[in-house]
């Protein structure tokens, strides 16, 4: 869970907080939905996970190997916000831009360490409480990132706001500290055979996998919708009338304070009725949120219950769909490949979040917020038709 939130934590300050300080600073919609491109690190770290599996840095020698890439991953990601904080958008554009990818490329960095300690730490029974523990957290680390830096900006601007956040970080060293290390691998000289080792044989034993073609699929759909609305949602608030201190308190702590119940109800869920179910639940109710996003842009006014009732489906189904992402996805990953397997799949869907985020802002600008929303929900039509596909294989895995 501390691992959890110092994972919530740069994930908004590349995303919806960082796109209000751009709204402050003058930037339009389309050029707000370009600027998520800086969080493509979260979609490649696939390029760099297998390293973290097989390599061991000769720093931090107390600690187990893929731990050591943890705690340097954290102490990069500290100094990155630090550095992002003494940055002003309107002066400096391309150092802000080159700064918060650093932060995205640490920040998955760190990522792909606390998957693979919370998958060798859970048996396969506890699959569904290890990732309700890390959505739970995570989750807190976005309302602290959200409202939190919001509400901190208002006080001490946004340079405070991001030096608060960077100390917060903080908090992931104590949790990586103290998970249980994995059981170690005998070393192996890889001799001419190392990048086929590194890369290829993850890569091979992923692809035998049952259904993998749904599987991809399924990745590739379930998360547009909610990267749509999490992306641009700031914009899309401030152009109907509500306020920063509005947004920050509806959306922000309200609505994050549902996703911790919807963590906490998907791993309940998992537990009880499966991954799939949970997963099946989820996405029916993000197509209503989708729909509810629309009507309310269509009204193009402030509709502050209207708002609420939508926020309150979209943040519990958010919740819900991170436990049992989460879950369902570590029923594929197989030691001593844990960190390859798992970063593999779920860069697919970081994939489709960036490339979702950036046209999100080019349909905005050209056919209006109620054109967004509407296909924003048409998308999670195939990822359900997907996840069917893989329903029969995946209660055999």
């Amino acid at each position: 869970m501390a691992m959890g939130f110092a994972s919530g934590i740069p994930f908004l300050l590349t995303l919806s907080t960082l796109s209000i300080w751009l709204v402050e600073s003058g930037f339009d919609t389309k050029a707000i939905g370009m600027f998520t491109a800086v969080s493509l690190p979260y979609a490649f770290k696939f390029l760099w996970a297998p390293f973290l599996d097989r390599v061991k840095l000769p720093i931090f020698l107390s600690l187990h190997p893929i731990k050591r890439f943890g705690l340097l991953a954290l102490i990069c990601l500290i100094t990155s916000l630090v550095v992002l904080a003494q940055l002003n958008p309107v002066e400096h554009l391309m150092s802000v831009v080159i700064t918060a990818t650093c932060v995205s490329f640490f920040a998955a960095t760190h990522d792909i360490v606390l998957d693979a300690l919370r998958i060798y730490a859970s048996d396969p029974s506890q699959v569904g409480g290890g990732a309700a523990s890390e959505s739970i957290g995570f989750r807190i680390g976005m309302i602290t990132s959200g409202a939190g830096a919001v509400y901190l900006s208002l006080l001490m601007g946004w340079q405070g706001a991001y030096l608060v956040m960077a100390a917060c970080c903080a908090v992931g060293i104590i949790g990586l500290l103290n998970m249980p290390d994995p059981v170690p691998h005998e070393p192996k000289n890889y001799g001419n055979k190392f990048w086929q080792e590194i890369f290829f044989t993850p890569l091979k034993d992923l692809l035998k996998a049952p259904v993998l073609i749904p599987l991809i699929g399924f990745i590739l759909t379930i998360k547009v919708a909610g990267t749509i609305m999490n992306a641009l949602g700031a914009p899309f608030l401030f152009s109907l009338g509500f306020s920063k201190f509005e947004y920050a308190s509806i959306t922000k702590v309200y609505g994050v304070g549902l996703m911790l119940l919807g963590s906490f109800a998907g791993g309940l869920i998992v537990h009880r009725r499966g991954t799939v179910f949970c997963l099946q639940l989820a996405t029916v109710f993000q197509m209503l949120a989708c729909t509810l996003f629309a009507l309310l842009a269509s009204f193009g006014q402030h509709h502050t219950d209207l708002l609420i009732l939508t926020l309150s489906i979209e943040s519990f189904s958010s919740g819900l769909l991170a436990t049992g992402f989460i879950s369902y996805l570590s029923l594929f990953c197989k030691s001593p490949y844990v960190a390859s397997h798992f970063t593999l799949l779920y860069s697919l869907g970081s994939l489709s979040r960036v490339l979702a985020s950036i046209g999100a802002g080019y349909v905005a600008a050209h056919f209006g917020w109620v054109v967004l929303f509407l296909l924003s929900s048409i998308t999670l039509l195939p990822a359900l038709w997907f996840l069917q596909k893989t329903l029969r294989k995946t209660t055999e895995i």
